[in-house]
């Protein structure tokens, strides 16, 4: 709890600038937050505001929301308003029809031309909640791949929420989160003394859960492992959204996918104008976007209003009526399932005229421009290999990222920062004890690198070197006392001193 300064306790506001505040107070959620609220919903706004009241002890909802935006939000007010403002609401395998073309169509695919390469694959579910969506794709992949502890598989959950973040890392849930689903899905479930189902550690090890809210700039980034996706998830997410926002986060979102990467969203969300860089592809009860070399939907899909079952659902947390359409997947033999039976052969990587689901030749002709330079346009000095160092790695081309890392410190071997990108990248590639070795040599070029120490700690928690990593995070936090907390720190994508502060706090407390 924060609470309130003593002398605020007599403050109240004039019963007719309320509308007023709670208007200013609705462009600041949208600012901090990006959730958007039209005048006829203010009221809404207002009571999912009172539990603020209680928390930081005002006396009524607008002397709090005022007291909010008089100064920067803090760590803590950000989270207390996540809480209080966004959705938690979800279920497995929600809106079957998608899971169904991604288990039948889509995966296969792709799976099928990651064997006959690097095996790894990058999946990303934007706005994941209490976790049920990362699990459901977790799951689809176990059932897919019956070598799965041969792949390099990683899928990232992130919400800007953290009470719905701790929830999806303890991986417990209520009978109510399974409404709909299949009987098999049970299987990679314990069920405990009190009734609440348990994902197997085996599934739960399969997702990492991190904080990010998508209204901020810092995606896509290799330092927060946003870059590079197969599959990018962000359903039910950008319909809370205010209209200049959507387009930002589908371009971002755009960017963080490889070349024949998936971008899937909600029905209610889909509006063509905001999809022009990529190819849209229709599907049985399901529609994806894939990114491709720029070509414009052919195919504009319309603007549908929002059903009032949505809207009920918004407001209650009730399950729409069209949800309940049943996940009728057979369930995965005890053997290799037909499908991952087919896939356990060497397959060819498809052709140029192939019309599967991965663009992989695509991506293979990016990634070859990048590893011989041309793409790179000439580029001589460290700085500009540096730079094509992070697009290449914020694209998911690692190898061809590291190389150029490699060059920028062959030409400038005592710039910081480049080892640090060095680092990142070995960190993806689940190379820590390397990893670890570049950041202690970047921290010996410059002892005050802070986000050396930053990305050391996190590395050190990683390994489970808690003693380590408290102590990295330390030296990083005295550091950042000496800056301005509004200043952007060099090379971290933006974000600011006391932003970083913040997020360090929240790790050390766990």
């Amino acid at each position: 709890m924060l609470p309130r300064q003593a002398d605020r306790s007599g403050e109240t506001s004039p019963a007719g600038s309320a509308d007023r505040i709670l208007i200013r107070f609705g462009r600041f959620v949208a600012r901090h937050l990006g959730l958007f609220y039209r005048e006829e919903r203010l009221d809404e706004l207002r009571q999912k505001c009172l539990p603020l009241c209680r928390e930081f002890g005002y006396p009524d909802v607008e002397t709090c929301l005022l007291w909010l935006m008089s100064e920067p939000l803090s760590g803590d007010q950000l989270d207390a308003l996540a809480r209080t403002l966004t959705i938690g609401e979800t279920y497995f395998l929600r809106d079957p029809a998608s899971y169904r073309v991604l288990e039948q169509e889509l995966l296969p695919g792709l799976i099928a031309s990651r064997r006959a390469g690097d095996r790894r694959l990058r999946i990303w579910s934007a706005g994941c909640s209490s976790g049920e969506e990362p699990y459901s794709i977790a799951i689809l992949l176990k059932r897919l791949i019956p070598d799965l502890a041969q792949w390099d598989v990683t899928i990232l959950g992130t919400d800007i929420n953290p009470a719905a973040l701790k929830k999806g890392k303890r991986g417990v849930y209520s009978q109510w989160s399974f409404r709909d689903a299949p009987p098999w899905l049970s299987d990679y479930f314990k069920q405990r003394p009190d009734g609440r189902m348990e994902i197997l550690p085996e599934i739960r090890s399969m997702v990492r859960f991190k904080q990010l809210n998508l209204a901020d700039e810092v995606y896509p980034s290799a330092a927060n492992g946003t870059g590079g996706m197969d599959l990018v998830f962000c359903r039910n997410v950008m319909l809370y959204f205010g209209p200049e926002l959507v387009p930002q986060v589908v371009d971002r979102l755009h960017a963080a996918l490889r070349v024949g990467g998936w971008l899937f969203v909600s029905p209610t969300e889909i509006d063509h104008r905001h999809f022009t860089r990529f190819s849209c592809r229709r599907f049985p009860g399901a529609i994806f976007f894939e990114k491709g070399d720029g070509v414009p939907v052919q195919d504009p899909v319309p603007v549908p209003e929002l059903p009032l079952t949505l809207l009920k659902e918004m407001s209650t947390g009730q399950a729409p009526a069209w949800a309940a359409t049943g996940f009728d997947f057979a369930p995965a033999p005890s053997g290799a399932p037909p499908a991952a039976a087919q896939l356990m052969a060497e397959t060819p990587v498809p052709s140029a005229t192939d019309p599967g689901p991965a663009s992989t030749v695509a991506a293979a002709t990016a990634e070859e421009d990048a590893r011989s330079g041309d793409a790179a346009e000439c580029t001589t000095d460290a700085a500009g290999w540096e730079a094509r160092a992070r697009q290449l790695a914020d694209q998911g081309l690692f190898d061809a990222a590291k190389q150029c890392c490699e060059k920028a410190i062959a030409q400038d071997r005592l710039h910081a920062a480049s080892h640090y990108l060095l680092a990142l990248i070995h960190i993806e590639q689940g190379a820590q004890d390397e990893a670890e070795s570049i950041l202690k040599r970047a921290l010996y070029i410059d002892h005050d690198f802070i986000l050396g120490y930053f990305a050391l700690g996190n590395l050190y928690r990683q390994m489970g070197r808690d003693a380590e990593s408290q102590r990295q995070f330390g030296v990083a936090l005295s550091l950042l006392e000496r800056c301005d907390p509004a200043a952007v720190l060099p090379d971290s994508d933006g974000m600011t001193a006391g932003g970083l502060a913040e997020v360090i706090r929240r790790q050390r407390r766990g």
